[in-house]
């Protein structure tokens, strides 16, 4: 059998133009989608799906959106480099340039710049949007006599990937990419490009003033091209305009935008409880069961202490964790998040920042590592840096174990002012006061080590669009299948050495004579080399209403948040061994302190957690990425320092005022 040869694609276009969901339809990926500029800050690759068995292996990359070949941020710069091949690696054989119908001028502008660049065999054009089919096969025979290159208009949402694939596999995809004309661009840009001697390809020129001219040139030749099909506004776009006087509106801007994300907050219970109430009972039913048949001794404690009541105490927060990101994909795929953003920057304009930097805050609900990854949007390096700071502070989904834990366990179910439920109320202030927390001390930066004038903020608003439940059904499950990865690899294993830890060394056989079974637990735990470790850092952690037990807890959160409460359900699934205590909510209300016989966990005591955990930088993985975007230790050892002092100081704070 011949090996495959394989032709590189290259996937360019405007922000919001439909290029992730283009690659989908193609690749059978999971690329997230939104209705927003921004969304895709590097490359995605992959091969298309139905190429198994076809002479040539195609793979499309997907290159963030750009809307002209003059970058004005860093994740701009990475798509004129792939497009220039500026790394001198193996280049693409064809590009791919998908418009957007909807936007159909302003696209086919950039369509043409790259064509000056690349040449016109090099390029096909994909129309995206084209819902109604109104470029008809007259229209589309026009547009390629002018163009002088291939044209496919059709709707990702609902075309067929293979037709697609037809169209790609008709081109001409033998020789590779190569620029036959050089890029002009100002020095400003060039800065947002790889260093190294680039003149080959690129012109650097100090008049900005005929970059503009040129940039304006492409727009009056792409209506020139275009004809009589630009398209007039039509009934979504004056539908789009209707909704926009109430969502935009100074004052109720801002009411609908609170509105939504407290319904949000609301929704995580009232939607996710009752499946959290079943997997919970299921989780709880297969440990007694599969305890009942495995003998007494240390592999029993193992499989039901260990992993059971570790893993199993965060599998059970899964469905909040989906219906957050379910409703999140629905408000993206809308074209409200755009909204948001120009709500949120006239606060943001208050703290030194502008509407980009929503973006990256809102990326950071997820993850801090996308949401740090995002703030390659933003042009202005302070404004960057001041973003990419602050951003673990906003709560991300690895908080919500330890939040929807300790919430349900010590917040009542009661309504406050008549109309506000108490929990998702307590949801709702942690979200908020990490956002405000993060604000503050953007402010703070912008004022010192960052100092500078706020950047311009200039935005792209798409026309509303319905959402589709199957994407935001697919978004949701692809969070929740990463959140169940991480329990079954990074969980697991450190459930079981929790256990370990927890387990060995064994107390001395004097110790434990004539001591209740819970007393023996205690003293087990208290023991071992988890215990010890605790005992070694409690008088720090003690003025803040926490015992050696939650100390614990924090160390090993540092590999990832929600393993705070794998290491407490392993902890107190050793520590308690009451038959009627099959929960770790009832585990943690029934621990005392050894000394004075007083419960441990209290309204105070959870609150001082909850403070910790809004401010503290407890994850590697968000410190590797830091380093990677800064180039660095300095940035990440100044974050983690400034953010422990003040979970520390918030903690103690939250304490002693609710003692």
């Amino acid at each position: 059998m011949l090996q495959q040869v394989t032709a590189t694609l290259l996937l360019v276009g405007f922000p919001n133009a439909g290029k992730s969901t283009f690659f989908n339809l193609l690749t059978g990926g999971n690329r997230k989608v939104s209705n927003y500029s921004g969304i895709t800050v590097d490359m995605g690759k992959a091969d298309i799906k139905s190429d198994k068995d076809g002479d040539i292996r195609l793979k499309l990359v997907d290159l963030p959106g750009i809307y002209n070949l003059v970058p004005s941020s860093l994740d701009e710069g990475v798509t004129v480099k792939a497009l220039l091949n500026l790394e001198g690696k193996d280049g693409a054989q064809k590009v791919l340039l998908l418009l957007d119908w909807q936007r159909v001028e302003a696209s086919m502008s950039l369509a043409l710049a790259v064509k000056d660049i690349v040449g016109a065999e090099n390029i096909a054009i994909i129309i995206n949007k084209d819902d109604l089919g109104e470029i008809d096969p007259t229209r589309r025979a026009e547009l390629e006599k002018k163009i002088g290159a291939r044209v496919l208009p059709i709707s990702a949402l609902n075309a067929s990937s293979k037709t697609v694939e037809a169209f790609i596999r008709s081109l001409d995809l033998s020789s590779q990419v190569e620029t036959v004309k050089k890029l002009q661009i100002t020095k400003e840009a060039h800065e947002f490009l790889p260093a190294g001697d680039h003149s080959a390809k690129i012109e650097v020129i100090e008049d900005t003033k005929q970059i503009t001219d040129l940039i304006n040139w492409y727009h009056m030749k792409a209506r020139d091209v275009l004809g009589s099909l630009s398209r007039p506004n039509d009934a979504k776009a004056l539908l789009t305009q209707k909704i926009d006087r109430f969502v935009l509106n100074p004052w109720l801007g801002g009411i609908i935008f609170a509105a939504i994300f407290y319904f949000i907050f609301d929704a995580i219970y009232t939607w996710a409880g009752p499946a959290m109430d079943l997997s919970e009972s299921v989780i709880v039913t297969v440990g007694e069961l599969i305890g009942n048949y495995l003998p007494e001794g240390h592999f029993k404690s193992l499989i039901v202490d260990g992993i059971f009541g570790g893993v199993g105490g965060v599998v059970v927060f899964l469905p909040q964790i989906m219906a957050l990101f379910f409703l999140l994909s629905l408000l993206e795929q809308s074209g409200y998040i755009a909204r948001a953003a120009v709500v949120t920057d006239r606060i943001m304009g208050v703290f030194g920042l502008n509407g980009k930097a929503f973006l990256p805050y809102m990326s950071g609900f997820a993850c801090a590592i996308p949401g740090i990854m995002a703030t390659r949007t933003i042009p202005n390096p302070r404004e960057r840096y001041a973003t990419l700071m602050t951003i673990p502070l906003i709560t991300c989904s690895a908080r919500l174990p330890v939040y929807i834990l300790l919430i349900g366990t010590f917040v009542p179910a009661t309504t406050v002012f008549g109309i506000f439920n108490a929990q998702a109320l307590s949801f709702f202030f942690l979200y908020f006061l990490g956002s405000f927390a993060a604000l503050i001390i953007a402010k703070l930066l912008r004022l010192s080590y960052f100092k500078g004038e706020t950047g311009n903020f200039i935005i792209d608003l798409p026309l509303y669009q319905r959402p589709s439940l199957k994407t935001a059904f697919k978004q949701s499950w692809k969070k929740g299948k990463t959140f169940l990865t991480k329990a079954g690899t990074i969980i697991l294993g450190l459930s079981i050495l929790i256990w370990i830890l927890s387990t060995f060394p064994s107390p001395n056989p004097e110790l434990l004579e004539g001591k209740s079974p819970e007393e023996q637990a205690g003293i087990s735990l208290q023991q071992s080399m988890l215990g010890t470790m605790g005992r070694t850092i409690e008088p720090v952690i003690k003025p803040i209403g926490m015992d050696w037990k939650i100390g614990v807890g924090m160390l090993v959160a540092f590999g990832a948040r929600e393993l705070f409460v794998s290491a407490i359900g392993t902890i107190y699934s050793l520590g308690d061994v009451d038959e009627e205590s099959s929960s770790l909510r009832e585990k943690l209300l029934a621990e005392t302190w050894a000394d004075t016989g007083k419960p441990v966990y209290t309204l105070a005591t959870a609150w001082s957690i909850l403070i910790f955990f809004v401010f503290s930088l407890q994850c590697t993985s968000t410190l590797a990425i830091l380093r990677r975007e800064t180039g660095g230790w300095k940035i990440p050892i100044i974050m983690f320092s400034y953010m422990g002092l003040l979970a520390y100081g918030g903690a103690f704070v939250a304490y002693r005022l609710l003692s």
